[in-house]
């Protein structure tokens, strides 16, 4: 019995790998070269995401998320027009909540010059899907991670050490790897820091199979002390090509600093809330100079429409008191969709071109919505809940202010398993 468990474990017992052999180890580097060579035709055999979907019936009542790519080209032509300079498009968190692939192809088909993504992961989802952009990751990334880096073509965000691994990489597979340097002029994340950047600079302009695509910094968006940035930063770019380093595209505007800074546009922008028609600053949020639109609406539709009497209540701990005859919308939509937790009684949806109030917190897959004296409404009837119906408009910037949230948490905590619907 001892020496069947003994053969028996030997036999499910992980095999150790064997190190390859110089021959085998030159195959697979040839190999993976030429898959790297053959990538844009890959990609451009890759079906993109469609452009139309089937109109929604009547009965369909889950939420969903529209999305308008005129009011996106809109906003992008806007930002084009007023910095006349590259623009790195932001899609990180599934593009602040409007969905990466989907917005990603959508400006590839309007020749943007980057996207710029937070996670690896989104990045090497980008180049399954098709796109052929350059991207830009400002997301971290290990050694084990090198190989795909350089496989998927990935221009990678570096301030540390673990360039060196990346560099090693492509030295094995013969290509060169694309990086922007970022420096930490007072953000004091991510980056290294400007006063002692200069050797980093000059350490990965050493580097034989690394490329310098750009140097980049991040703005506190605090106005006086932006302006203090910008010079820490152009101070170093000086420094650097003094000593003959090329540093490639400069950039450290974003959103917040497009309508602050224009002196900050250099060689590239980086728009991320601006393009999907807000901004970054309630002041700039009112002014609203470039006019943008808003390229995101947030529907669902009428679950169930119900009579309560005096003396009825509704949800957890009996939250609404019926006090006279009313009628009152269930809606199928949630906290656990990524609605905010907004004031009842101050906040409103939708129907009919009407707002009506809602008058619970929403619970995890439902709200509720006083429909006063209006007897029109029924079920199956659209629901606007971010977006515009007829004359009224509901929008993320006023359901943030409704939840005391920020517009960007809005938008970005909407549920990705949410359909979007272009």
């Amino acid at each position: 019995m001892a020496e069947k468990i003994k053969q028996a474990e030997k036999k499910f017992s992980p095999r150790k790998r064997r190190p390859l052999k110089r021959r085998e180890f030159f195959r697979l580097t040839a190999l993976s070269s030429g898959f790297i060579a053959s990538l844009p035709s890959i990609l451009a055999a890759k079906k993109s995401v469609p452009l139309t979907q089937p109109p929604l019936t009547s009965s369909r009542f889950d939420p969903w998320i529209e999305l308008n790519l005129d009011a996106l080209y809109w906003n992008l032509k806007k930002i084009r027009e007023l910095s006349k300079v590259q623009v790195m498009a932001v899609i990180k968190a599934n593009a602040y909540g409007h969905g990466l692939t989907e917005i990603a192809q959508a400006l590839e088909r309007k020749r943007i010059s980057f996207v710029m993504v937070g996670k690896l992961q989104e990045a090497f989802e980008l180049r399954e899907n098709g796109l052929t952009t350059p991207i830009f990751n400002f997301g971290p990334f290990s050694a084990q991670e090198t190989r795909d880096i350089i496989r998927y073509q990935i221009q990678q965000c570096v301030f540390t050490r673990e360039v060196e691994s990346l560099n090693e990489t492509a030295r094995r597979y013969y290509q060169k790897a694309q990086v922007h340097i970022h420096i930490d002029t007072g953000m004091g994340r991510v980056g290294v820091d400007y006063r002692h950047a200069l050797p980093y600079l000059e350490k990965v302009s050493s580097l034989s199979n690394i490329e310098i695509v750009g140097v980049s910094t991040t703005l506190t968006e605090d106005p006086e002390f932006d302006r203090e940035q910008l010079q820490r930063f152009l101070s170093l770019c000086r420094q650097a090509e003094k000593k003959g380093l090329v540093l490639g595209l400069k950039h450290v505007v974003s959103s917040g600093g497009l309508l602050t800074l224009p002196e900050g546009y250099l060689d590239m922008v980086r728009p991320g809330i601006m393009l999907y028609g807000y901004y970054a600053s309630d002041k700039s949020q009112a002014e609203d100079k470039l006019q943008l639109q808003p390229v995101l609406s947030l529907k669902c539709r009428v679950y169930a429409v119900k009579t309560f009497q005096p003396g009825d209540s509704i949800s957890y701990h009996r939250a609404y008191r019926v006090t006279s005859r009313e009628r009152i919308a269930l809606l199928p939509i949630g906290y656990s969709d990524g609605y905010p937790l907004v004031t009842p009684e101050k906040s409103f949806v939708l129907i009919r071109g009407k707002r009506f109030p809602i008058i619970t917190k929403p619970t995890a897959n439902h709200l509720e919505v006083r429909l006063g004296s209006d007897e029109t409404v029924q079920a199956g009837d659209e629901v606007v809940l971010i977006g515009r119906q007829k004359e009224e408009t509901i929008s993320a910037f006023e359901l943030g202010q409704w939840a005391n949230t920020s517009v960007y948490k809005v938008l970005i905590n909407l549920n990705p398993r949410l359909p979007r619907r272009i």
